[in-house]
């Protein structure tokens, strides 16, 4: 199970986070307070998310490594998603710091710090998904000795 929990929770932060800095964007651009409130909110829930799919990620290492997973591969995954959290959690420090008000002066590092994050995040999820799809993390290989290991698409017979 607790390999299975991490695919399934990566999901959340990662589409909450973006959507927090996409509401970031239109509060600033059309001065909607909602929106503002709306992003912090995601904020919040999307870091949380995000911590919670790095312990569930923890738990699932080690049965990725004894999937022979190479280490180095499984670290640089950890190390992006720990960095993604660090800034996602500067960003929350900052506007609560802020009282959630971004000026025309704390605009600008505010939405660099957050397309940094942004960065990394992606970086994250694209060194997981190559975890999963190029190296099988995760991955049950179930083979009948009978059944090819490829089959041609163009032609299911051969």
């Amino acid at each position: 199970m607790d390999r299975l929990l991490h695919p399934m929770l990566v999901h959340f932060p990662i589409a909450l986070l973006f959507t927090s800095v996409l509401f970031d964007i239109v509060a600033t651009w059309f001065k909607r307070e909602t929106f503002r409130e709306g992003a912090l909110w995601l904020l919040i829930i999307g870091l949380t998310g995000g911590i919670a799919a790095s312990f569930a990620g923890g738990w699932a290492e080690k049965a990725a490594e004894q999937a022979g997973i190479a280490e180095s591969l499984i670290e640089t995954h950890e190390t992006l998603a720990f960095a993604t959290l660090g800034i996602f959690s500067v960003l929350l420090l900052g506007r609560l710091l802020l009282r959630n008000q971004l000026t025309t002066k704390t605009a600008i590092p505010y939405f660099l710090v957050a397309a940094i994050g942004l960065g990394t995040l992606s970086a994250t999820g694209h060194f997981g998904g190559d975890l999963v799809y190029e190296h099988g993390a995760g991955v049950a290989t179930l083979h009948h000795p009978d059944s090819p290991l490829v089959v041609n698409r163009h032609n299911p017979h051969s």
